[in-house]
């Protein structure tokens, strides 16, 4: 028997296993059996991840897919969403190593979402104006990124993983009007990063010839976390910060406030869209392995 045929055989028996387990839970009534939320990730189908020198690199990757199948069964989604990242941060720093060298996988400062937009604009031939958000794949991973990073981090306040999760997803937008004319980015950047954990997690869209300017804020901290705050403490600030912002200066929370993606996500726990969207990822990223 050849090495794949093994391996094939192995898979099988594998998925069997966690079947059968399935199946056990469910004549004890402890679960709703949905088969299509079973995601057998056959990680023997790829070629490239049964090449000798990567077996301890597919062993691993089907040990967190195991475990993210008992997660399912377990309707522990948190935990799931924290094996399929472990999966996908595998495979993401193989492509790494592969495209810019084995030492920018350490770096530090190269964060894993940068990551993950770099491996979407290199397989779509790196076009300009690229904007990874604008894909649906890269939304969902990003998603689940922001979750693991949440379970992996305790709260000092007490707060459960489900609000911690509403409170990394919000966002707010603020509108300013009636700017002074010389007003900059850097100043309105300056004023509003200080209400965020993340100094970077903020998008400013201004209009200089209509002295306007739409703010979005990310990441808020604890004391800041809703549109109403930080508007009332700017407006009570703004004798100090007219020489940034002009002295008729209007702050108003827009009318429409920003969707909350990731509570979105958390909640419907859409166990089979996450399970086509990883599949995806792996047969693009081991295609890319594979050629290069």
């Amino acid at each position: 028997m050849d090495k794949v045929a093994q391996n094939l055989l192995e898979q099988i028996n594998f998925s069997l296993k966690n079947i059968a387990l399935y199946l056990d839970k469910l004549t004890r009534e402890e679960i709703k059996i949905d088969s299509s939320k079973i995601p057998l990730i056959d990680y023997s189908h790829y070629l490239w991840l049964n090449k000798p020198e990567n077996d301890e690199l597919r062993k691993q990757l089907e040990e967190y897919n195991s475990q993210s199948i008992n997660d399912i069964i377990n309707d522990d989604f948190v935990e799931f969403c924290r094996k399929i990242y472990l999966q996908i941060e595998i495979l993401l720093d193989q492509f790494i190593a592969k495209q810019y060298g084995s030492d920018k996988v350490k770096d530090k400062l190269y964060y894993k979402k940068t990551r993950l937009a770099d491996f979407f604009k290199v397989i779509n031939g790196s076009p300009e104006n690229f904007k990874a958000r604008s894909y649906e794949q890269y939304n969902i991973i990003t998603c689940i990124m922001d979750i693991r990073d949440v379970a992996s981090h305790g709260d000092w306040n007490g707060k459960s993983i489900e609000e911690r999760i509403e409170a990394k997803g919000k966002s707010i937008k603020i509108s300013l009007s009636l700017l002074k004319y010389d007003f900059t980015k850097t100043e309105i950047n300056d004023i509003f990063s200080l209400y965020l954990v993340n100094k970077k997690a903020i998008s400013i869209y201004e209009d200089l010839e209509k002295r306007t300017a739409n703010i979005i804020l990310y990441d808020l901290k604890d004391t800041f976390s809703s549109v109403e705050e930080v508007v009332s403490h700017i407006i009570n600030n703004l004798n100090l910060l007219h020489y940034k912002l002009g002295n008729k200066v209007e702050v108003i929370p827009s009318k429409t406030q920003p969707q909350n993606k990731l509570k979105e996500f958390f909640d419907k726990k859409d166990y089979q869209k996450i399970y086509e969207t990883i599949k995806w990822f792996i047969e693009k990223i081991v295609n890319f392995l594979k050629e290069n």
